[in-house]
């Protein structure tokens, strides 16, 4: 019975602590483990977030396939929505104090936030825990009590408090703040996991020191990598373009992980792809021997990206498509239809049609020579005032490397 177990708790260490960054303390992880196995008692995976936008990307998404790791061996992941320290705003990473949102903007927010997170969580074993449930019958003397528990030199031991410090940049007393309610969000739902980014590092142990004062078992902070974007050079992120968006149609989705760099693959398949972690490590061990050529890796990636969002079948045809548009030249099997005005500019039947988002983006499209017709005898536009008539009718616009519209 005492090898079963110890079997268990070997075989889920293993799932679990995949490509994690660090696991503060590893031991403990492991006897929570084997207690929770013993005890068929679910683990408390605790992950928070701040909804200041609506929309996901799939670096955002590599805490939360960790979450459903979890869930999938049978404990429980605890979403925190964060729409106080919203109001703060993480100031982690930030030269200057972000702006606040209101409850109203982070409850909005959040409902979309969710509604694009439970494609890979298990609603069945989620719960969606709000801190105004704790946080708004909050007295000033819980907070000073809360204050009295950390010191000034341990806060501006943060990384970015002591930078900002350092610059002589500005630093408000309130997000000092942050990393105590996100510590004391701990205590509340007495969670016994926290994933987070590295860059949440000082955070998340910050629950670890509440905790204890609380006479509660520390959680144990797990900490992943941040994902880099399809430049392979920054960190995922919307306002550098350099994102894959849940909302991304799959055909969108497909070609930007064909665009990553071939060095990002390995790290794509640990934290992006709907690998298991079996999977994942054949997938790395036959790149790194090169039994998997560069492009047909990639295009597997792709497809299992895809298949993770949108379903099996949909990854297979976007493979399809894909290689029918560049290896062969030829069209997708669904090119959207538009019917246009005539007479209209093709800057704003683009922008009607949501092909491009704005003016602004159709002019530097055109300027990067991104706009085309799919004809051999027209090509490229470079008119930025082009206006349509009848003879555009049935031709396929193409804007940059995987967006097509059909005029009719």
């Amino acid at each position: 019975m005492s090898q079963d177990l110890d079997k268990e708790v070997a075989r889920q260490f293993e799932i679990l602590s995949f490509g994690c960054m660090e696991i503060t303390p590893v031991e403990e992880f492991k006897s929570m483990l084997k207690k929770s196995i013993e005890t068929q008692t679910p683990l408390k995976i605790k992950l928070g977030i701040d909804p200041t936008s609506p929309d996901v990307h799939l670096g955002h998404m590599v805490a939360f396939r960790k979450m459903r790791a979890f869930q999938d061996l049978g404990h429980r992941g605890i979403v925190i929505i964060g729409d106080y320290t919203a109001q703060i705003g993480d100031p982690t990473g930030k030269n200057e104090s972000r702006p606040a949102l209101t409850i109203d903007d982070t409850t909005a927010n959040a409902k979309n936030y969710m509604e694009q997170v439970y494609k890979v969580l298990d609603p069945d074993k989620t719960t969606i825990r709000y801190q105004s449930e704790w946080f708004a019958d909050v007295s000033l003397a819980d907070i000073l009590r809360w204050a009295a528990q950390t010191t000034v030199a341990k806060l501006i031991s943060h990384d970015t408090f002591k930078r900002r410090i350092d610059e002589g940049m500005s630093l408000g007393l309130h997000e000092f703040f942050y990393p105590v309610l996100q510590g004391m969000d701990s205590v509340f739902i007495e969670a016994d996991i926290e994933l987070g980014g590295m860059d949440q590092k000082f955070n998340v142990l910050m629950g670890r020191d509440y905790q204890k004062n609380a006479g509660q078992r520390p959680q144990v902070a797990m900490n992943l990598p941040l994902l880099l974007g399809t430049d392979g050079k920054e960190k995922m992120s919307k306002s550098l373009g350099n994102y894959i968006g849940v909302l991304d149609e799959p055909f969108d989705k497909f070609g930007k992980v064909m665009s990553i760099p071939d060095e990002l693959m390995e790290n794509y398949a640990m934290y992006v792809a709907d690998f298991t972690v079996s999977e994942a490590k054949a997938f790395i061990d036959d790149l790194k021997a090169e039994r998997l050529h560069p492009n047909m890796a990639k295009k597997h990636l792709a497809e299992r990206v895809v298949a993770q969002y949108h379903g099996k079948d949909v990854g297979d045809q976007m493979r399809i498509q894909f290689e029918k548009v560049f290896a062969r030249k030829q069209l997708p099997d669904d090119v959207e239809e538009f019917a246009f005005v005539r007479g209209e500019s093709l800057m704003k039947a683009l922008c009607d049609a949501a092909v491009v988002a704005s003016n602004s983006e159709f002019r530097r499209l055109i300027k990067q020579n991104s706009i085309s017709v799919v004809d051999p005898d027209e090509g490229k536009i470079s008119d930025a005032n082009l206006n349509l008539d009848n003879s555009y009718v049935g031709k396929v616009i193409k804007v940059g490397k995987r967006r097509f519209l059909k005029l009719v």
